[in-house]
């Protein structure tokens, strides 16, 4: 259905009247027709079917350089707007509608651009632990933690899970070494190499001891424990991680 919501005029998400007639003098930094957010947030916020999303951008290539601007434009207000003013910044990552977006990038192609986004959002919004900073906007029940710790370590779920199977998303983890205990018998450990502020991008990586090629691995992966170590270096590997991209509704080879 949210094809039904894009306007390639415009082109954006764009908010409908009950006739079904296109909100006039549209305008995406408006909060018009949204909830928490704007018509640049909710442009983005296709979690089942981002390959989708991009065939209707006209490709992935156009999908990729719209997210990277708006994450260039982010930047100058450390991708965060003030408390209950969410349309004030291109991308909010103070509020739910926003927290994908970085790890989007690996959905359509370019997971040298989600650990780039993700380490920046975190220097830039969630690592002031002075009483004077905490986490930029709006912490909901332990959201922005959480938010912060998958981040931290490496991991993701774009679709929180919402599968027989679910994906993890994976990024440049901040840490030499993560375990997550899974049962009292079984842990998955998290392993990185050559871990240093200035490597952000990942290299190449194993999983269980066998080269692992792409930036997303299974629920059925991690359940019964594992390792996976990843090699990071200051460049991006643009040829690690978009041979298999994570699944979106619409195939990857339409986009």
């Amino acid at each position: 259905n949210y094809q039904n919501l894009y306007n390639p005029t415009t082109p954006f998400m764009h908010p409908r009247t009950m006739d079904g007639e296109w909100l006039k003098d549209f305008d995406p930094h408006k909060p018009d027709g949204w909830n928490e957010g704007n018509g640049w947030h909710y442009l983005w916020w296709v979690p089942h079917d981002p390959m989708g999303l991009a065939k209707l951008m006209g490709g992935r290539n156009t999908f990729i350089k719209r997210l990277n601007e708006q994450f260039e434009i982010a930047a100058e207000k450390d991708f965060i707007a003030p408390h209950a003013k969410h349309q004030e910044n291109v991308i909010e990552y103070g509020n739910q509608p926003c927290t994908h977006f970085a790890h989007l990038f690996n959905y359509v192609g370019a997971p040298w651009l989600a650990q780039k986004w993700v380490r920046e959002v975190m220097k830039a919004a969630k690592s002031d632990i002075t009483p004077h900073g905490g986490y930029g906007g709006d912490e909901d029940q332990g959201m922005m933690g959480s938010l912060n710790a998958l981040m931290a370590i490496g991991l993701f779920a774009m679709r929180g899970g919402c599968e027989a199977d679910p994906i993890y998303d994976i990024t440049s983890p901040i840490f030499d070494q993560i375990t997550i205990h899974i049962t009292p018998h079984a842990t998955f450990t998290i392993e990185t190499q050559n871990n240093i502020p200035e490597n952000i991008y990942i290299q190449s990586a194993t999983l269980n001891g066998k080269t692992h090629d792409r930036a997303w691995f299974r629920h059925s992966d991690l359940i019964h424990g594992g390792k996976l170590t990843l090699i990071l270096g200051p460049e991006p590997n643009m040829e690690w991680g978009v041979k298999e991209l994570p699944p979106s509704m619409t195939p990857s080879d339409e986009a």
